[in-house]
């Protein structure tokens, strides 16, 4: 975590050292679920690229590894000459494995920035927090538990966990980026969700193919920067273009965001009057086939139920003949992809950013994905949006604006 304002450098007594550094913290879900694809091989590789790299003067990265409640999870600091894969790390101490309501993933964050001195309020002490796993039906991490059932870490239950981490650190204290090495998690609801806790999210419109992240690729940029250590709004740039590069269009379609969470407040005041003046245009039944017709032109892949912002925004101002609806979709389009105006002291660090810091794609099949979806369970009609309805309604967004009122006034029309 890093605090939001412009402290003075230096750690103090407690945290000696002032030189820029970095905490990576990777938290794996790599647990065994029916009808899932394994996860351990990808786990084993993943660890393989960052142990390449290993931690360092300016770097401290950081692992816990969850494969399932018959197996005793495992963490470590990930060392250039040290153990190799997963059983080269540590047990979790008894009393901090329990996964329900994200409890490990709470005392697994205390303890990697606890081990690495980490101070949340010098602002040359960067951390980044990276969720690693399959994701659907609005969580992550899935795991068997004891009792036979299915346990994820929802993304209430997320906030929960990293709010008290900001009440133990100062209500100040952010992590610069929050990452997710999981499908389909760039969205304007989890970016309004975690906007509280980090400066910038970094995920995918769409799948991520095993192993995922490059992270031999990624890491090695803060052991061994070129020049100066980059903070969070470069560093999450750096992230998505590796990433990116790493993945040739024969390999399968990947994509891949940076947003700044800073302009969430905005991101949802501003789709919140989108969502309202579409509610009064389906009032029309021809403008509701319209407005149904340009969700499913900007669907984000076959079978997902998510449109790409942008795309759907740009739809609309061609399409609609409402005057009320189209400056909505302007203004919402123009928020996503335009940068504040610059901002002295700031601006160089990223604040001047639009919402969408960074995009990379990787093949034709993406070219209409624009960095940033928003849940729409009617562009995927085979989907039984009502049995999760109540998870989405879980978001913040969705309690705080009336995009779900829209998504399933149209989704109950089909």
């Amino acid at each position: 975590m890093a605090a939001t304002g412009a402290r003075p450098s230096g750690g103090g007594p407690d945290y000696p050292g002032v030189e820029p550094r970095w905490t990576v913290m990777i938290f794996m879900g790599a647990a065994t679920i029916a009808g899932n694809a394994p996860l351990i091989d990808a786990a084993e590789a993943d660890l393989a690229e960052m142990q390449f790299v290993g931690s360092g003067d300016r770097l401290n990265i950081f692992v816990q590894v969850h494969q399932g409640k018959d197996v005793v999870p495992r963490r470590g600091q990930i060392k250039e000459h040290g153990a190799v894969g997963i059983n080269g790390l540590g047990p979790v101490p008894d009393g901090e494995t329990e996964t329900r309501g994200g409890a490990a993933l709470g005392k697994f964050i205390q303890w990697a920035l606890a081990s690495a001195k980490h101070n949340p309020n010098n602002p040359e002490h960067y951390s980044m927090l990276v969720l690693w796993g399959h994701a659907y039906d609005f969580a992550i991490g899935r795991e068997p538990t004891t009792d036979g059932m299915i346990d994820a870490l929802d993304f209430a239950e997320l906030s929960r966990v990293l709010e008290r981490l900001q009440l133990e650190f100062g209500t100040g204290a952010k992590l610069d980026i929050l990452g997710f090495d999981a499908c389909d998690l760039a969205t304007v609801e989890m970016a309004y969700q975690l906007g509280p806790f980090a400066k910038y999210l970094i995920g995918s419109q769409i799948g991520v193919p095993l192993p995922g992240w490059p992270y031999n690729e990624i890491l090695d940029r803060l052991r061994t920067p070129f020049g100066r250590l980059m903070g969070g709004a470069e560093f999450a740039s750096y992230v998505v273009r590796r990433f990116c590069q790493c993945y040739g269009a024969e390999s399968g379609t990947v994509s891949l965001t940076a947003l700044d969470l800073n302009r969430a407040q905005e991101l949802k005041a501003t789709a919140d009057v989108l969502a309202e003046t579409l509610i009064e245009a389906i009032r029309d039944p021809a403008a509701r086939d319209q407005i149904g017709a340009l969700f499913n032109a900007s669907q984000t892949a076959p079978g997902k139920p998510f449109v790409d912002v942008a795309d759907l925004c740009l739809g609309l101002m061609r399409e609609s003949d409402d005057p009320l609806v189209i400056e909505a979709a302007r203004a919402l389009g123009d928020l996503l992809i335009s940068p504040r105006p610059p901002a002295v002291g700031v601006s160089a660090v990223g604040g001047g950013t639009p919402v969408v810091v960074e995009h990379g794609r990787n093949a034709a099949q993406t070219a209409r994905l624009n960095g940033i979806s928003i849940y729409a369970p009617n562009v995927a009609p085979e989907r039984d949006f009502e049995s999760v309805r109540h998870l989405y309604n879980n978001f913040v967004f969705a309690q705080e604006t009336q995009w779900s009122d829209l998504v399933h006034a149209l989704a109950s029309q089909r």
